[in-house]
């Protein structure tokens, strides 16, 4: 009985998601919404609702409570470790001319959305301004991993970075944290309309970008990347954070994010700067589509052993 209690908790948190990913899906199936909808919702999801949800949610926070610098600094050594591990093993599954796009997938989560809606439906909208500062130095660091394994030429990143609309409203939420200054009503509610759009929005749109017709040659590359990038790597890393004693939300916010699927930008990179878009392709969407199983079996054995 106390296992089906603990199934039935971790369902409640990644069965919302699985819906609105199935919603997705079956509303480009019928027409509903097309192509040219998806790219309008990313765009509008990525440039503006998501920014204004990761700053209203730093700027209404205390930095000191809402930056786990232990978590941070454990999370970004172990992304190190992985791309590592992922890059030297990568001959393994994939040619030589792959394996930048491999290890990126493998590696590079959807913590912005998938990730952030997990933690919100696993320990409410209080855990959002932690969440936001953990994505702000990940999301820097996916950055400057992925333009180092994708391309030799690496001097526009940092530019790059600064003109991200994510970090610049995280940085915003941050110093405006620091004045100790409460947001005024009519902007903290106009923003508000607006951030309450993103992760519906966001996962409705990943749902229709869902392809399976794109799998052909690469299906058993996608396999391998999706096996590292939903099992063993989450696995590993909260494990390996386990023994560090973490617990708590902390554990929880490291699992669900770097348990999340591999993030549309690794397509949108991938497709960019290198032959091999449709292997980024294949490996988001199978790694989408199961993440909602593998995720919940995780949340199962955290919460059934007490650590979460």
């Amino acid at each position: 009985m106390q296992l089906v209690n603990h199934l039935y908790s971790a369902l409640n948190i990644t069965g919302p998601v699985l819906l609105i990913l199935l919603a997705g899906v079956y509303f480009k199936k019928t027409g509903l919404i097309d192509a040219h909808f998806v790219s309008v919702g990313n765009k509008l999801v990525f440039n503006i609702t998501l920014p204004c949800l990761l700053f209203l949610s730093v700027a209404s926070s205390s930095m000191s409570e809402s930056l786990n610098l232990p978590l941070v600094l454990f999370a970004a050594a172990s992304t190190l470790v992985s791309v590592i591990l992922v890059w030297l093993i990568s001959p393994l599954f994939t040619e030589k001319s792959k394996r930048g796009v491999f290890t990126q997938c493998a590696f590079r989560g959807n913590m912005a959305i998938i990730g952030l809606a997990l933690c919100v439906n696993a320990f409410g909208e209080g855990i959002l301004a932690m969440a936001a500062v953990y994505l702000a130095f990940i999301t820097i660091l996916y950055n400057v991993l992925a333009v180092i394994l994708l391309s030799d030429t690496r001097g526009a990143i940092f530019s790059k970075l600064a003109k991200n609309p994510l970090i610049i409203a995280i940085v915003l939420g941050a110093l405006w944290s620091a004045t100790s200054l409460p947001i005024p009503k009519v902007m903290e509610l106009s923003l508000a309309y607006l951030a309450r759009l993103t992760l519906p929005l966001a996962l409705l749109c990943i749902g229709a970008s869902l392809d399976w017709h794109s799998f052909k040659a690469n299906h058993q590359q996608a396999a391998a990347a999706t096996f590292l990038k939903l099992i063993f790597l989450p696995g590993t890393i909260v494990a390996v954070a386990l023994l560090f004693g973490f617990r708590d939300e902390a554990i929880g916010l490291l699992f669900l994010m770097m348990s999340a699927p591999t993030a549309a930008a690794a397509y949108i990179m991938s497709k960019q700067m290198t032959a091999h878009g449709a292997l980024a392709a294949e490996i988001i969407t199978l790694s989408t589509a199961l993440s909602p199983f593998t995720v919940t079996i995780g949340l199962v054995l955290l919460s059934y052993f007490n650590f979460i």
